[in-house]
């Protein structure tokens, strides 16, 4: 009876500790979705996008020191804009539709592993290991940024096609891989192995999703074109795609960090999956769908890791495909371990149940280092009514939204003039914005300028025509984001004009 009550208690224990995960995300971004300020550093500039929306103004204009969008296609942003519309201005709206994206990612990763195994305390499993992820991924789920959508979107564009038969489900996924595209750029590199799976099993399946695709894209495009004389496309194609800078130590870090320090025992499972299936020719199809699925991922996470600015959140795709296949192969393992002998039976049974519990306890964090603390509210409260009391208006270019909850102008945002100053060929569009730059910087238009640090490509001469003026805290640990690049406003300049 011990031998049998042994593996019971385990499996009881790993359910418990994947629920557990859920319930953490949970708490945690209950807790900070409603945090006023940034919990990453370019939150606020999507804020700055979404209003112009709400307030009826074009989007992809050209660049000037006023705006510079993002170079993400638009469906984020107006998904948000809506949910703005609704609950008003700020920071959560963005959030919400973030997290309620989560939590279909959740959802869905349970009904595919669910569907595939037959066994729904291994979808549930899968789920809470994805769950379980969320602070390695950079605790990135319930922020104000694309990705939260854009992974929820491809799965369920992977749960559509797995059933490959109708013509009707064919451009229903079509529309989804539309819509991931829309959502980020990055859906070419993980949907396209899983399309060319497609031609191989059926390809008037495959070609009726990619035409439906592809239209929907390309009538986007042009609608967009037009409206905007073709600033849409120079953002979301000419700039993404000009970009070629590369940070090759990522090579190393992203196979030995990114996925073997912490995910050792879910890529074992991954591969075994994979090794296990091969041996039965009848499934050979199946294991040809997950492979096209998996390398998607994982290309797509190591293109985005490589690239020179991508951070934790760009591995939520090869995360969310391991925990589905980390789910399949422990099924696999535990059907055969089900062919044993009962002694041996239970025996594996128990070593499957305690790699579970290592690899969730691999991957736990303190939930409360992820939760902006009552200091951060008083420090980022005491900004805006620091920034309210100047007289004239007041730049911010790592965080245009402050000046904005201060009745002031917003400006744009400094990653996204880095994204056009630093494109590998000067075009016209980027030697204007950095004309206007030098003019707002040279002419003293704004009262008062606060930078992160030293390093920028908004105000490159400021030294000619402001003076240093002191530090915006005097704490050192207060109003730093939870998640991304540590920056928060820092140094206080002031116009010689002034003086």
């Amino acid at each position: 009876m011990a031998s049998i009550k042994v593996p019971k208690f385990l499996n009881i224990a790993v359910f418990c500790g994947a629920w557990s995960f859920i319930i953490i995300y949970l708490w945690v971004a209950f807790h900070r979705m409603p945090f006023p300020f940034e919990l990453e550093w370019i939150e606020g500039g999507m804020v700055d996008q979404v209003q112009r929306i709400v307030h009826g103004e074009s989007v992809y204009v050209p660049p000037g020191i006023r705006f510079v969008p993002f170079l993400y296609p638009p469906l984020y942003f107006y998904l948000s804009a809506g949910a703005s519309f609704l609950l008003g201005p700020g920071l959560f709206p963005l959030r919400l539709v973030s997290f309620l994206a989560s939590l279909v990612s959740l959802l869905t990763i349970f009904l595919i592993v669910c569907d595939e195994t037959g066994d729904w305390r291994v979808g549930m499993l899968s789920a809470g290991f994805f769950a379980a992820t969320f602070r390695l991924a950079g605790a990135w789920l319930d922020i104000a940024r694309v990705d939260s959508l854009f992974l929820a979107l491809w799965l369920l564009f992977i749960y559509l096609i797995r059933d490959h038969k109708s013509l009707v489900r064919a451009a229903l996924a079509g529309a989804l891989v539309a819509l991931v595209f829309l959502t980020k750029q990055l859906a070419l590199v993980l949907c396209l192995p899983v399309i060319a799976y497609l031609f191989w099993r059926s390809w008037k399946y495959a070609l009726t999703l990619l035409l439906v695709a592809i239209g929907l894209v390309g009538l986007t495009t042009l609608v967009f074109d037009r409206l905007s004389a073709g600033w849409y496309s120079y953002y979301i194609f000419g700039l993404l795609f000009g970009q070629t800078e590369w940070q090759l130590s990522q090579f190393v870090l992203f196979f030995g960090n990114d996925l073997l320090l912490h995910l050792p025992l879910a890529i074992f499972f991954c591969l075994s999956f994979f090794v296990v299936s091969f041996r039965q020719d009848t499934v050979l199809p199946t294991i040809f769908k997950w492979l096209s699925i998996f390398a998607g991922a994982l290309a797509g996470a190591f293109i985005a890791r490589m690239k020179v600015g991508g951070y934790d959140n760009v591995l939520l795709p090869a995360y969310a495909a391991i925990a589905i296949l980390f789910g399949l192969g422990l099924h696999r393992f535990s059907m055969m371990a089900g062919q044993l002998p009962l002694v041996y039976k239970y025996r594996v049974q128990a070593m499957l149940s305690i790699a579970c519990l290592i690899q969730l306890a691999i991957l736990g964090y303190n939930p409360y280092e992820q939760i902006p603390t009552a200091s951060d509210l008083k420090a980022g409260n005491d900004l805006i009514r620091f920034i309210s009391s100047v007289d004239g208006e007041v730049y911010l270019p790592d965080h245009g939204y402050l000046p904005a909850l201060a009745g002031k102008k917003t400006y744009a945002h400094h990653s996204t003039i880095w994204d056009v100053v630093r494109a590998d060929q000067q075009n016209p569009a980027s030697e204007m914005l950095k004309q206007e730059l030098k003019r707002a910087i040279s002419q003293q238009v704004f009262s008062m300028i606060i930078l992160d640090s030293e390093w920028n490509y908004c105000c490159q001469q400021i030294d000619g025509f402001y003076t240093r003026a002191g530090k915006v805290f005097q704490e050192e640990q207060v109003f730093y984001p939870v998640t991304g690049w540590a920056r928060r406003p820092s140094i206080i300049f002031l116009p010689k004009r002034l003086q």
